[in-house]
């Protein structure tokens, strides 16, 4: 994985300034007709974290009934990634209506020699980033929604999307309420939204940023759990190049596409409650797995006898002026290295300001250059028109 050259970014950026590239990007991968919603997400057979596939269908069945009750012309894309060599593809193991009227579902295959070209890809068997960004290039809509294989969404955020009053340069934003993971033992919608509304752990709502982040100029934008939900023109998202696919575990990547598209020119519009998405509960979350790395000759800087806040105050002035050295502090996950909160403020800072390109990826971002498998599990009305024209 690498990161475009900051001069042919630029050069980037002037174009989508000047709109020279607009015709070209929203030509991209509208083959078949134009849906006005995609929904992107993916996974794979090997139920990680636990109960994955019941999680899975939960979510899936509940997007088709709302995309199939409010009407909306949309698509589902689902990105079966590095499928495990032992069992069956997804699409032979998850449960789908024999017809749709509305959705079309597809289902892209990206396999385990695709997954092996990145560094650290023998530790984990899953890029969610380099997953998602697959998803986002091939989709057709006019509005896309990277998504997790296991939320629900509240009947008012679906109506407010299918009055279909989205903008193009809007990015739009919701709170993601993490609910208690019974939920998957209902099988309607209706009881299902019910027990989530009366079961919620926690609220991830809009968090002030740090007063030396407003002070500097920076937007504070809804960065919590924003990678749950974030609904962008499909225009912006070929311009931006979706998330960053550096890092193969994508830390920070959903923070970093919010300034990307602010610096863009993108507004962020954060939709209130009712308007909410619904995360069930699972184990080995994501911020609970992740560990700050030790900084070089860490220990030497604990003092036994002092109190613990004033340790880490030395710790914190140490890691500030080692980066000032060109040094940059790194977390770890499942023993790999990811991108660390400080650089992260640091990319986000010369985002906004002008001192860094706002495009991480290359032409090739999303796997562009493989041509991939892909099965159609269920054609929409609106896409057999399209295939009849």
């Amino acid at each position: 994985m690498r990161e475009v050259s900051q001069k042919s970014t630029i050069n980037r950026q002037k174009e989508l300034a000047t709109g020279e590239e607009a015709v070209a990007v929203d030509d991209l991968g509208s083959s078949s007709g134009k849906p006005y919603l995609s929904i992107v997400t993916f996974s794979r057979n090997d139920d990680y974290s636990g109960n994955s596939l019941r999680r899975m269908q939960v979510s899936l069945d509940g997007r088709l009934e709302q995309l199939e009750g409010y009407r909306v012309e949309s698509e589902i894309i689902i990105v079966d990634w590095n499928p495990p060599a032992d069992k069956p593809l997804l699409k032979d193991v998850l449960k789908f209506p024999n017809e749709t009227r509305c959705c079309t579902i597809r289902i892209i295959v990206v396999p385990s020699s695709i997954h092996y070209r990145y560094e650290y890809s023998d530790r984990t068997p899953m890029s969610g980033i380099l997953a998602i960004n697959c998803g986002i290039r091939r989709a057709r809509g006019e509005f896309v929604l990277p998504a997790t294989i296991d939320t629900l969404y509240s009947d008012d955020l679906m109506s407010f999307i299918a009055a279909k009053s989205l903008k193009r340069n809007e990015r739009y934003r919701v709170d993601r309420c993490d609910v208690d993971r019974n939920v998957v033992q209902y099988n309607e919608l209706d009881k299902q939204l019910d027990y989530c509304r009366r079961n919620i752990i926690k609220v991830n709502v809009q968090a002030p940023q740090p007063r030396r982040w407003l002070q500097r100029g920076l937007p504070n934008l809804h960065t919590n759990a924003s990678g749950d939900f974030q609904l962008m023109s499909r225009h912006y998202w070929h311009l931006l190049h979706g998330y960053r696919e550096s890092d193969i575990h994508g830390s920070y990547a959903d923070g970093l596409l919010s300034y990307a598209s602010y610096a863009a020119g993108v507004r962020e519009v954060v939709l209130n409650d009712p308007l909410c998405i619904y995360h069930i509960d699972h184990d080995n979350k994501f911020n609970e797995l992740i560990r700050r790395a030790e900084l070089p000759f860490e220990n030497w800087l604990t003092i036994p006898f002092l109190p613990t806040w004033i340790n880490n105050k030395i710790i914190a002035l140490y890691r500030r002026f080692l980066m000032l050295t060109g040094y940059e502090p790194r977390n770890v996950f499942r023993g790999i290295p990811t991108l660390g909160y400080a650089t992260y403020r640091k990319m986000v800072r010369e985002m906004v300001t002008g001192k860094r390109p706002y495009i991480f990826n290359d032409e090739n971002w999303g796997l562009g250059q493989d041509t991939l498998e892909e099965f159609i599990i269920s054609t929409a009305e609106w896409d057999k028109e399209c295939e009849k024209n």
